[in-house]
Order: structure tokens, then sequence, then C-alpha cells
């Protein structure tokens, strides 16, 4: 179903849970206002998503470089800062108690594991080599790009966003 224009109806759900689906989406602004409407009213709204830092100071040439990379090597449209989905949040005016953290410190530990687990598998990765042996390049680049993404959190490029708020 396509989340920008969801079928169902409004005042659905209780509860409304985006994982990590927000920095795919062409238009957050949207997004939001989606997860919004099919949200009932006193039912809560949770959400976790890739975000890029504020962007005050304006980004240097090699943070938007590593940006675009990021956005090319996994298909993103574009990222938005942490403050910018607060600003959405609140503007649907559907919502209270509006609340968002940067969750980098507490995910670092464990994301590059928990993105292994995912994207690891021996035996995967061998029969694919072996039908299509090019296939291998392209495991290269996500390696690549998992480690440039790992490093772009560490050096606070990237955030990872978490909110939450309850239906009016």
């Amino acid at each position: 179903m396509d989340a920008l224009n969801m079928e169902f109806e409004s005042n659905t759900f209780d509860l409304v849970w985006g994982c990590e689906s927000g920095e795919h989406m062409p238009d957050k602004k949207r997004y939001v206002e989606e997860m919004s409407r099919v949200l009932k009213p006193k039912g809560n709204l949770v959400v976790a998503t890739w975000c890029e830092r504020d962007p005050v100071p304006i980004f240097t040439a090699e943070e938007r470089k590593t940006l675009n990379f990021l956005y090319a090597e996994w298909s993103h449209p574009f990222f938005i800062s942490l403050s910018k989905y607060k600003e959405y949040l609140e503007g649907t005016e559907l919502l209270e108690k509006v609340e968002t953290a940067d969750w980098t410190d507490q995910t670092l530990p464990s994301w590059r594991h928990s993105v292994w687990v995912g994207v690891w598998s021996p035996w995967y990765w061998i029969k694919v080599t072996l039908r299509k042996p090019a296939a291998f390049i392209g495991f290269l680049r996500e390696v690549y790009t998992l480690e440039k993404y790992h490093k772009s959190m560490v050096d606070g490029l990237m955030v990872y966003g978490m909110m939450r708020a309850i239906k009016k």
C-alpha cells in the first residue's frame, strides 16, 4: 500500500508504528500527515527513522557528498532533520505531546551488528556469486556503504531519530 495515500479510513488505529520507513518517503510531510490521519483519537504514534543533522550550520561539501552517496546507493530520495520531523508532526494540528529524541548513541553499539545480521548470509552470497560472479561487486559496495553510513553517524552527520506523539 502507498504510505503516502493509505486506503485505511481516518481514525482507524490505536497505534501507528513507523520503523525505518521515513527515509524512503519522497514526501516526508505527507508521510507524517497520513500516519496522523489513520491514528484514532488518543492513539499513539511512534516513529524511528534515519535523519540528517540539523542543517545549521550549512552542510560542508564533504557532508553533502556523503549524503548524495547514501541517497544514490540506497535509493533514498533525501533525509530530513529530526527538528523538521517535529515541525511536520506539530504542523498536522492533530497531535499533542510531540516528543523527539536522538537515539544515535543508543543505536551505534548494536547498529552495525543488527545490519550485518540482516545482510550477511555466507550461503546466500556463495550461491549468488556462483550463479552471477558480478554480484560480488554489489556485496562489496554494500559493505562500503554500510561503513560509510556508520561513520556518518559517528561523525554526527546522520542521526537515528525517535519520535512519539498522541492524537488529540
